[in-house]
Parts: C-alpha cells; structure tokens; sequence
C-alpha cells in the first residue's frame, strides 16, 4: 500500500487520511461520528475514556454535567476523545496537538481536567516527565473499541485481505501472542470473538 508515512501528530495523520486513499492508521477508535469516514479492520483493542484530575485536587465527578462545569478540560485535536465531548455539548474544552501538553496543562493548574484513554495515558504521563502517581482518575466517560483505519478510496479487496489476515492472527493464537507482549494482563476474550 505504499511507503510508511511517520506524521508529527494526530491531526496530521488523521487528515491524510481522509483526504488520500491508501492510508492506514493504526490504531483508530470507532464512533459514531467516524463510521463512515474509514473502513474498519478489528476491532484490535478496547479502551476507556477517562477524566483525570491533578492528584491532591480534592474534584470530584459523578457526571457529565459536573465536567462541564469545569472551567477547562485539556483535550487533543481531532482524537475521538475530543470529539465525543464536543458533540456532547462541551464548550470547556482546551484543544493541543501533542497529547503531552495536556499532562502539562493539568499539573500546571491551566486546566482541571484532561481526558485520555486508559490504554495511552501511561506513556504520554511518562513523556511529559510525570508519573502516573501525579494524577488521579475522577470520571470514566465511554468504554469504546479500536480498529485499524483505511481511508476511503482505498481498493475494497485490500480493506477484505487486511480482516481476513487478522481473522487469520486471532485464529491461530498470533493476535493474542502480540497484544499480551505489550498488555500481558489484558482480557482479549470479547475482541477474539469479533
């Protein structure tokens, strides 16, 4: 399908992909909003969206509605994070195109929370040279699964071979082998299933 394409951010892989046909993004969170943006391969994971707060913050979340009270959420451009709070109606939300910012912003006291899935926080924590210990979850917003995303105007027989090989992979044990490599505690049963 061409030549590995490394972009610098989300936002900017995201658009090649829906402007250019032939582009893969692995991984992608499936919602509503995107169905019919991509082709789907998976789902290749679950995650949850979660609501984090500065540790020692004493803020407490039951709801939507508590978050939107919120004078500021730390969110990244065009994740499906971001975009499932905008379409809930948030307009509290402080956008950056590096996930790491966000960490920085909550532990600065720019913002009070910041959303980010269960499966991604602990490496960007460590990037922005925190430690998970520095912040605490409050709220969970959304359990959602992951695929690989193709972008439209990619050939349908390559979007049916990329399925058949993960089938394929999750049939003969080689998902489960991979995904255990980088999550050895995770549950996988449900995506072997699908």
């Amino acid at each position: 399908m061409g030549v590995p394409v490394t972009s610098p951010t989300w936002k900017n892989a995201y658009n090649m992909a829906l402007l250019h046909p032939n582009v893969v993004i692995f991984s992608m969170d499936r919602t509503a909003a995107r169905e019919d943006l991509f082709h789907w391969v998976g789902p290749v994971g679950q995650n949850s969206a979660i609501l984090f707060a500065r540790k020692g913050s004493d803020l407490t979340i039951d709801s939507m509605a508590d978050a939107k009270e919120v004078s500021a959420i730390a969110t990244t451009t065009e994740w499906w994070t971001e975009q499932h709070l905008t379409r809930e109606g948030f307009t509290n939300l402080h956008s950056s195109p590096e996930p790491t910012e966000n960490v920085r912003q909550l532990m600065n006291g720019d913002v009070q929370l910041s959303i980010f899935t269960d499966i991604t926080i602990p490496e960007i924590v460590r990037n922005a040279g925190y430690t998970m210990d520095d912040l605490e979850p409050v709220f969970t917003v959304e359990k959602n699964y992951f695929y690989v995303g193709i972008s439209k105007g990619t050939p349908e027989e390559i979007v049916s071979q990329w399925q058949a090989t993960l089938e394929t992979m999750k049939e003969d044990g080689t998902f489960a082998d991979i995904y255990h490599s980088y999550l050895p505690h995770a549950e996988i049963d449900m995506l072997l299933k699908q």
